[in-house]
């Protein structure tokens, strides 16, 4: 079930389901550790009166609308059951700068008679992801429950305080306590363990009434007792508040321009910043995605790392729009990532250390193979050079240029088949074939002219020429090597030869190896609109033909030549919007931002793809890539028309 509701501030990311269950919890690090990891903390409802005992889970029999307050990181959610007549309105939000997660619930009683009602919730934690030598208290001076171990406490208060609580053992029934809705009062417990609270209210027929929860994250008990008198020193209700307009500051601090696009793209677009800052952690790391569901689909592996390549384009996209002091923070995090050699690996962890991976050191014949795609150390040269050109700032660049540019470009020089020119073999960005790839060599030569940009910027003459004389090179194998005459386009890539349409051949024209209007690269893109289409009431744009990534069921891929990605179907809309000589011809990519808007859940997630055939998300939710792919083709967009008009 892909998360529609997250909330963050860097230091704590809080996923939750459609139910209201927290299902991920992250911290210290956005991406690490996961102290929930797809397990359910769960909110339950119990009403005495016309329904003596009635006990329902949120998610059982709940009718239910998810959503945010407007320019808000604060959702804004509302549950209906019939059965007891009960509503809840639910906001949530993360402190931006104390790790408080915070819930408000507005509880109405619906019924004409007055009930006895209890809310109840169930902490299902493993600290440090592990819940072995774990302890769960009631802290009585504090009256708050405290899981902790080591150096990770979390206390878990609310206002008025709960009436009643149970401390017990992991594995026992967390919804069946909160089905029973009578808690025994055990006190502690160590080990693996999980704890529940509830809180008693009386409502009159038509009555509301307001509880306040909140979860207070640190690495010491004075830690988390500071934070938990803070809420009630300033109010539960002032640092919700206060989350709220940080947010909205933030988001609105600069004034975009969207031409004639409906108000819902603006909205999507905005929300979209708030959903990419989430991700992005504040020691610099940018996220590719925090969702446990993948563990089960990913050999119980995540996509909580940072891939140079996914964080590159939204490195890119957050200094287009004017939010350059985040990604200062990456480039800096950058820095001591590279290898000495000059290549980035495949991904790395939020704390700068290497992440897991799957491409070996040795082919399958024994020999050794450098583990990496190439265009993941070329996109970080580029994005940097992006960065500059936003921020004219040499002194940001200053300690990026020995330690990440030279080193980098310098690689990428020599890591060459000097009878095409080209870059040797490496992964290409779908991270499953090795080979010379069209989408690699088009990074690498944007990569190297980029490079001597800086090196004539810094007055090394002699690199720049070294760097520009490699990237006409490659420039030139490109159109002698992967372009086909007979089939009318471009390879996916050689050695070994690979004739698949890919959407990824974008990258041609996307890094200026060759106009957008070129002869080659027209019938290039038009080969992936016809063939990659999903045809499908869906629609969109697969990867590449015959994608079995996440697959759904085995299907014509004359029809469904893949599932629909929104990375790919905007590539398709900034290539039209390229191609535009009028207002008109940037029907086509409306049309395409307009699908992307469409094809966001209610709670404006994106995510790595689609359903083919119903249009549910697929994959991880919220993919942060996918969100800087929407952001960075509506600026494209708006520039394109301003200069039309």
């Amino acid at each position: 079930m892909p998360k529609p509701l997250v909330v963050g501030n860097g230091s704590l990311l809080v996923n939750l389901d459609m139910n209201e269950s927290i299902r991920d919890m992250y911290f210290p690090h956005i991406g690490n550790e996961n102290h929930v990891n797809g397990r359910h903390c769960r909110i339950g409802v119990k009403v005495d009166g016309k329904n003596l005992g009635l006990v329902s889970l949120i998610g059982d029999d709940w009718s239910h609308k998810l959503g945010y307050q407007n320019d808000r990181l604060v959702t804004d959610t509302y549950y209906r059951n019939d059965r007891l007549e009960i509503e809840l309105r639910l906001n949530e939000c993360v402190h931006p700068h104390e790790n408080i997660f915070i819930r408000k619930i507005a509880i109405t009683n619906t019924d004409t008679i007055d009930v006895d009602m209890k809310l109840l919730f169930s902490h299902d934690i493993a600290l440090y992801e592990n819940p072995n030598g774990d302890t769960a208290i009631y802290d009585p001076a504090l009256r708050s429950i405290i899981h902790y171990k080591d150096s990770r406490y979390f206390l878990i208060s609310g206002s008025p305080y709960f009436d009643q609580y149970e401390v017990g053992q992991k594995g026992t029934d967390e919804s069946g306590a909160i089905r029973s809705g009578e808690l025994n009062m055990n006190s502690i417990q160590v080990g693996a363990v999980n704890s529940l609270i509830s809180f008693s209210q009386q409502l009159a027929a038509g009555e509301t009434k307001i509880i306040h929860y909140w979860i207070a994250v640190g690495k010491t008990f004075f830690e988390v007792k500071r934070l938990n008198e803070l809420v009630l020193d300033a109010t539960p209700e002032k640092i919700m508040s206060e989350a709220g307009q940080h947010s909205y500051s933030w988001v609105n601090k600069e004034k975009y321009d969207f031409y004639d696009l409906p108000t819902k793209v603006g909205d999507l677009f905005k929300h979209s910043l708030l959903i990419m800052r989430s991700q992005i952690d504040n020691g610099g790391a940018i996220i590719a995605a925090n969702d446990s569901d993948i563990l089960e689909r990913f050999n119980m592996d995540s996509y909580s790392y940072m891939w140079p390549r996914d964080s590159a384009y939204i490195a890119m996209a957050l200094d287009i729009t004017r939010y350059s002091g985040t990604v200062q923070k990456f480039f800096e995090y950058c820095q001591g990532l590279i290898h000495e050699n000059g290549y980035f690996l495949q991904k790395y962890n939020p704390t700068g250390t290497l992440a897991s991976g799957w491409m070996p050191w040795l082919t399958p014949e024994g020999k050794i193979q450098l583990p990496i795609q190439e265009d993941s150390t070329a996109l970080i040269i580029v994005a940097l050079w992006n960065h500059y050109k936003m921020t004219r700032s040499i002194e940001n660049i200053d300690p990026a240029y020995h330690s990440l540019i030279i080193p980098a470009a310098e690689f990428m020089i020599k890591y060459r088949d000097p009878s095409t020119g080209l870059p040797k073999p490496s992964y290409n960005l779908w991270e499953e074939k090795r080979a010379v790839h069209s989408y690699t060599c088009s990074t690498v030569y944007a990569g190297l002219i980029c490079a001597a940009k800086f090196a004539t910027m810094y007055g090394d003459t002699d690199l720049a020429e070294s760097y520009n004389k490699a990237a006409l090179e490659i420039k030139e194998g490109i159109e002698n090597h992967l372009y086909d005459k007979e089939l009318g386009r471009f390879l996916r890539s050689i050695n070994p030869r690979d004739e698949t349409v890919d959407a990824s051949l974008y990258a041609v024209s996307q890094f200026g190896v060759l106009p957008h209007d070129d002869t080659r690269m027209v019938s290039t893109m038009k080969s992936i609109e016809s063939i990659l289409s999903v045809k499908t009431k869906v629609g969109g744009i697969a990867r590449f033909y015959k994608d079995k990534y996440q697959e759904v069921s085995q299907y014509d891929p004359e029809i469904v030549p893949g599932n629909p990605w929104f990375i790919c179907t905007l590539w398709v809309a900034e290539w039209h919007i390229q191609m535009a000589k009028s207002i008109g011809d940037l029907q086509k990519a409306r049309e395409m931002i307009l699908w992307a808007t469409d094809r966001a859940t209610e709670t404006g997630m994106l995510a790595e793809q689609l359903n083919p055939f119903d249009g549910s998300p697929l994959s991880v939710s919220p993919l942060t890539w996918a969100h800087a792919t929407f952001v960075l083709t509506v600026m494209a967009f708006v520039e394109k028309a301003r200069s039309l008009e």
